[in-house]
């Protein structure tokens, strides 16, 4: 029998919603403060003058600060269907076994423990829907049914769904806990290749984006002559806001269609 942390079945170590970053409103400051001072840094090039580069930063840090949550928040449910997938196989393997709903749970949770720490998100999960069943008396299904809502993950709330249909009045069980296991299996195997396929075009959008930086810096480096009317004429000014803006939009698109889901 698993080893099953006991606590409270109504805890709020269950209730954890994936879609939020849990980022602390200190931690969000300093992101923010972070990216102002980088994109305030970059935008010096364009004007050499810090305060038009530091009211574009203050108002686009917002978004980059943002932008950096969602990847925190992304991030983390990658990992969490990661260790789903593991769970699924594992319990796979204990229906295969003879084993019910519940058994293959526990075998899961403590085959699990040799993988994950306790703190894990999957043994977190996994524990609490086993102390909830066993302690407060929570159907499985509605367990799962949480579960899926809170992590915005389509397999699990897919599974959740089925697992509600089929609870008790299915010897399919098993069957569906391998065909979800080969379906996540194949969308990672998926997005893997694509990540490797488009590692090559990431890498070529970044230094088409570092280059102008790069080349205006050194133009501005080898004399006013070059750049002498960018920085101190109205003309200038917006022309360099043009190219800011073009800079902006370029890496706000590099980062959407490299962001590919499956």
């Amino acid at each position: 029998m698993a080893n099953i942390k006991k606590g409270n079945p109504t805890s709020a170590a269950s209730t954890i919603d994936y879609n939020k970053s849990y980022m602390t409103p200190i931690q969000h400051l300093l992101v923010y403060i972070a990216c102002v001072i980088v994109l305030t840094c970059v935008l010096w090039v364009f004007y050499h003058s810090f305060v038009i580069p530091f009211i574009i930063a203050a108002i686009c840090g917002v978004f980059v600060e943002k932008q950096i949550a969602e990847k925190k928040i992304n991030s983390r449910k990658k990992q969490l269907r990661l260790q789903f997938k593991d769970m699924l196989q594992s319990m796979s393997v204990s229906i295969s076994a003879g084993g019910t709903e519940l058994s293959a749970l526990e075998s899961a949770y403590k085959e699990l423990m040799l993988t994950y720490n306790e703190n894990a998100d999957i043994m977190v999960e996994l524990n609490t829907i086993l102390l909830k069943y066993k302690n407060g008396g929570i159907p499985l299904r509605d367990l799962f049914a949480d579960f899926g809502q809170r992590s915005g993950i389509d397999d699990i709330e897919s599974f959740a769904a089925i697992f509600e249909v089929i609870e008790g009045k299915s010897n399919r069980f098993g069957e569906i806990i391998r065909d979800t296991y080969q379906i996540i299996s194949d969308k990672i195997e998926i997005e893997q290749e694509i990540e490797t396929t488009i590692t090559s075009a990431k890498s070529e959008a970044y230094i088409m984006l570092i280059m102008p930086v790069v080349i205006t810096q050194a133009m501005s480096m080898m004399g006013s002559d070059l750049t002498g009317g960018l920085y101190h004429n109205p003309g200038g000014i917006i022309i360099a806001t043009i190219a800011v803006v073009i800079f902006l939009i370029s890496f706000l698109l590099s980062q959407k269609f490299t962001d590919i889901n499956v």
